[in-house]
């Protein structure tokens, strides 16, 4: 016969193989879904257990005593303990990892942080025109556009000119213009679009520190009296984004987004710092925008002379929220889990086994 103390041995042993696969198959997701093959190894396991009791001569005796109690058996605690706790991890860690554990494993969840940054560089953006919608105005590129940090100023130095940026404001920014209007395609809709590409020199080392941009336009009210039946303010759409990032890129993954905005005034944007990771793309900023419109009370210029639209950007403040990805359980944690666990099945174990009360 198989003694108890032997069978203990082997049967730790294999289980120790078998919760080291159980390690692996969680921590590089072989299969996909280890939950199936978890039940089907515990039912070998249980099946086991169950085997090497029945086997031991010990065990036989200890239930004849049980049941017959004037022939007590020779009962070792200690290894009833490790039986039992053994026993039970294998059948409860399985249907722990199946209910609970495989599904946090693969669920994705956003986290949130807050901070403050010293300093930001400002974004880039580009400016639309759609072109089935008659009654917008026509974006002119003859006129050259214009950009000042810190305020308007025509003969400040460009910016990047100076090794400190504080040093060197007001400055000129005029060249990060494009200096030609672009055919651009976007969701079967056809545009014209002005870009603006932000340079690495131009940064805001204070909150409220003023970006100015202007681009002109012609505006024909009759025209639009007729296409539209109403005259409305001129309008233009704006898509703000990451400098890293080009306007087709942050649209395609979702950094930014077209807003129509009132072409004829001066219009405020507040920027709204947040650093976020969309699914499946390299983490960038999404600027939370705030608009503000000062009107023009009159609209001369139509087709005699250009129009012209006034950017006014900012930073409130330089508070950053910061939005990540992440799996919502990962398998160190799940080994702490089935750790935490595995204590409280050891407890039980020397609970029911009698070995609480043997010194």
């Amino acid at each position: 016969m198989v003694s108890l103390t032997g069978s203990v041995k082997w049967l730790v042993f294999f289980w120790l193989a078998w919760i080291g696969a159980l390690a692996g198959f969680i921590h590089w997701k072989q299969p996909e879904t280890p939950a199936k093959v978890l039940g089907g190894f515990s039912g070998v396991w249980i099946a086991i257990l169950l085997f090497m009791f029945w086997r031991s001569s010990e065990l036989r005796t200890y239930v004849r005593g049980w049941w017959w109690p004037p022939n007590p058996p020779t009962y070792k605690p200690n290894s009833a303990n490790t039986i039992i706790t053994l026993f039970i991890a294998t059948v409860i860690i399985p249907v722990l990892y199946a209910k609970t554990w495989d599904s946090d494993l693969n669920q994705r969840i956003i986290t949130l942080e807050r901070d403050t940054v010293e300093s930001m560089n400002f974004p880039s953006f580009t400016i639309f025109q759609r072109k089935d919608w008659t009654s917008q105005p026509d974006l002119q590129a003859a006129t050259t556009p214009k950009c000042f940090l810190g305020w308007h100023d025509e003969s400040a130095p460009d910016c990047g000119t100076s090794a400190n940026p504080d040093d060197a404001l007001p400055c000129q920014c005029g060249t990060s213009w494009d200096d030609r209007i672009q055919d651009f395609q976007w969701q079967n809709t056809s545009y014209r679009a002005l870009k603006f590409q932000a340079s690495e020199a131009m940064i805001s080392t204070s909150p409220t520190l003023s970006m100015l941009a202007q681009t002109f336009f012609s505006y024909n009210t009759k025209k639009a009296l007729a296409d539209a039946s109403r005259i409305l303010s001129p309008s233009l759409f704006i898509a703000v984004h990451d400098p890293t990032l080009t306007v087709e890129e942050a649209l395609r993954n979702g950094y930014t987004r077209m807003v129509l905005i009132n072409a004829n005034g001066v219009v405020a944007i507040n920027l709204g710092i947040e650093h976020r990771e969309a699914l499946s793309h390299a983490p960038a900023y999404d600027f939370q925008l705030t608009i503000s419109t000062i009107p023009s009370t009159t609209l001369e210029c139509e087709t005699t002379a250009a129009c012209f639209l006034t950017l006014v950007f900012q930073f409130p403040s330089f508070e950053r929220q910061v939005l990540k990805q992440d799996m919502k359980l990962k398998s160190p944690e799940v080994a702490s889990l089935a750790g935490a666990w595995f204590a409280l099945f050891q407890l039980a174990g020397w609970i029911l086994s009698g070995a609480a009360w043997h010194t």
